[in-house]
């Protein structure tokens, strides 16, 4: 039987990340359009970014861990942290 070659998975920089992740704060706060680089932006707006990036890199699913007799404790993800949200609510902007 013959084995189907595996498709080599594309893998992201850090620096893409980053932008992508500045991407999307843009689409969230409908703001800051205009801006290309992450450099550019507010500094708020750039800490949320290196939050997020930190945030997306572990297992958001993992509410606690315990290395003796191995417990994990899992919790429900609803959205991006409170940490987070709080540095890019103040630039957002209303959608008409």
């Amino acid at each position: 039987m013959e084995q189907i070659p595996q498709m080599p998975q594309p893998t992201l920089t850090p620096d893409q990340l980053r932008h992508g992740y500045f991407e999307a704060i843009k689409q969230y706060t409908n703001n800051f359009h205009d801006m290309e680089r992450i450099e550019e932006a507010p500094l708020p707006i750039q800490m949320a970014v290196d939050k997020m990036h930190k945030f997306m890199r572990r297992d958001g699913s993992i509410q606690s861990e315990s290395i003796s007799d191995l417990s994990l404790t899992f919790k429900d993800i609803d959205g991006l942290p409170q940490d987070i949200l709080s540095l890019i609510a103040p630039w957002c902007k209303v959608r008409w």
